[in-house]
């Protein structure tokens, strides 16, 4: 169950903290005075994206936090486990799970159990603890595919169910891969290109590299000239007359004179002067034996600059470099390689696709009877309720239609309802009325709900153009509801209001110039003032009053709640 729920700086909220029932949680309160902003602040901690508006005009941040307490679910507390534990998430401690979210202008921080999470892993929590029901909700329940997920719900089709989709995702990925090979191989009218492509490479005989190599010798040989000047001005300036060597010669002289006065010192220098003219005349030799390896040969020089011609024609083609000149060589031949095997390679897919398409057609009629006669008890059900919520007459149908199989399977679903005996059914969407749509959506709801072993139901305003003998009912089935689930209903029902094991009101004020809504825990007697409101009354002496009464102690019985 939703234990606490705590809300600060959020939207017309200061701060407050709402301690909920185990049972029926009712919200109440005037038009405006901030019922659903308590929904939205609950929405948030499923994983709804937030929005930076919502922060109370001049805080900073606003947070919302929640406790559930899992130890009477154990089934839901062993899936939570199961989720936190995939995602590394911390574990509930003692059957608590606490749920928070800050949200500033700059961004949002989610936490579980206090540790930083993701809004994914919160929506994936939130899925299993808590279903909201809103007032849009009457929408998607006239798409087919919203009413064949609500089939599903009903079967429990589980372990059929998977292995539907199984088989299909099977049979597509199959089909993706079918694709993909024949996009892969060339059409042919460009074979013959590759072809050339792949022979214009292979006839260059391209080395790794080799263009790093050619383009360095023929810098060499574009400049041999320049080159043997330079090598020659160096070995002048270092072997010449008045060249260093000559230079650092009559330095070893003087230092040799030296030793008569100074014989340590003497070797020690003429030590040093010795290994500078060995590095010289080694410096020497390599600039004589390069001037010697440069050779000015025009044939040579014609020889790299026809091949360096040869690959930046390549590059200009396939790549920028030689590796990638040849890496395009080898994928081109990959794909002519591919072209030859192409027709068995389709072959063996269409039998592949042929295989996976009987087991997608086995899996589908298995689920597809399953949904057949899930279909019929869900219809009868549905109607019953609806029955209870005021249409003794109607009829409420469900047809199951085959279509080509898809990822939900191979069913198309069409609710039907029949409001008056006479006239003929027709599909949810065609029906105008709003207060008929409602109660078919609460009857669908609380119907699924029975099923359902999601802890916490939350209603929001879903019981909207509903009145008179139907609004009792619909306490009444709430309130039975409530009985296998915790749930929290806003509404502007009295009748719904009265079967409430808890009631909270909201309401605003005006404090030191700003608008803060709060909410109350309403005791009895104040419980009778708002349910009076509810029913229109303003005298607290009048026959309103004890309406309000009687409506309250009308659901004190235990016999309202199985």
């Amino acid at each position: 169950m939703l234990s606490e729920l705590t809300i600060r700086n959020f939207a017309l909220i200061d701060k407050l903290t709402i301690e909920f029932d185990t049972g029926f949680n009712i919200i109440t309160g005037e038009t405006g005075a901030g019922k659903s902003i308590v929904i939205g602040a609950l929405q948030l901690l499923l994983g709804q994206r937030p929005d930076k508006s919502q922060i109370r005009q001049g805080a900073d941040h606003c947070d919302v936090h929640a406790v559930y307490t899992l130890g009477e679910v154990p089934a839901t507390l062993k899936r939570l486990g199961a989720v936190l534990d995939d995602a590394g998430a911390q574990p509930c401690d003692d059957g608590q799970l606490i749920v928070s979210r800050r949200i500033t202008s700059s961004g949002v921080k989610n936490y579980i159990n206090a540790a930083p999470t993701t809004a994914r892993l919160l929506r994936d929590v939130g899925g299993l603890l808590v279903d909201v029901h809103g007032p849009y909700d009457h929408q998607s329940l006239a798409q087919p595919a919203r009413q064949l997920a609500y089939i599903d719900a009903f079967a429990t089709l589980g372990d059929v169910f998977r292995t539907y989709q199984t088989c299909y995702g099977r049979l597509s990925e199959l089909r993706q891969e079918m694709a993909a090979c024949k996009a892969d191989a060339p059409p042919p009218d460009q074979i013959d290109i590759i072809r050339h492509q792949i022979r214009e490479i292979r006839d260059a005989d391209l080395q790794p590299d080799e263009d790093t190599d050619v383009t360095t010798r023929h810098a060499v040989a574009a400049n041999s000239r320049q080159i043997l000047e330079l090598l020659n001005a160096g070995n002048d300036r270092l072997a010449g007359e008045n060249g260093v060597t000559e230079i650092l010669s009559a330095i070893m002289r003087d230092l040799l004179q030296l030793e008569r006065y100074d014989a340590d010192t003497s070797r020690r220098l003429t030590a040093g002067l010795d290994d500078i003219m060995v590095g010289l005349t080694g410096l020497e030799d390599e600039l004589n034996d390069y001037a010697q390896r440069i050779d000015i040969d025009p044939a040579e020089f014609n020889q790299l600059e026809q091949r360096l011609a040869v690959i930046r024609k390549l590059k200009q083609k396939y790549g920028d470099t030689v590796a990638d000149i040849l890496h395009f060589a080898d994928k081109a031949e990959a794909r002519l390689a591919g072209v030859d095997n192409l027709e068995a390679r389709l072959a063996a897919f269409r039998q592949q696709i042929a295989d996976a398409e009987t087991d997608v057609a086995a899996a589908a009629r298995e689920l597809s009877g399953k949904r057949q006669r899930a279909a019929k008890k869900l219809a009868k059900a549905i109607t019953a309720q609806l029955r209870n919520l005021g249409f003794e007459k109607g009829a409420f149908s469900i047809e199951l239609t085959p279509t080509e199989p898809g990822p939900t399977g191979a069913d198309r679903a069409e609710f039907y309802f029949s409001p008056n005996p006479g006239e003929g059914s027709k599909m949810l969407r065609q029906i105008a009325s709003s207060g008929e749509i409602a109660r078919v959506m609460l009857a669908v709801k609380t119907i699924l709900a029975d099923v359902d072993d999601t802890p916490v139901l939350v209603f929001d305003e879903i019981d909207v153009n509903i009145g008179g003998v139907v609004a009792g009912v619909v306490g009444a089935e709430l309130y039975k509801l409530a009985g296998n689930h915790q749930v929290i209903c806003i509404t502007h029902l009295p009748q719904v209001a009265a079967a409430a094991d808890r009631h909270f009101q909201v309401s605003k004020a005006l404090t030191a110039g700003r608008t803060t809504a709060s909410v109350t825990v309403l005791d009895d007697p104040n419980r009778v003032a708002e349910i009076a409101r509810m029913l229109g009354g303003e005298d607290a002496s009048s026959v309103v009053m004890k309406h309000a009464a009687e409506l309250i102690d009308k659901h004190k019985k235990p016999a309202v709640r199985s």
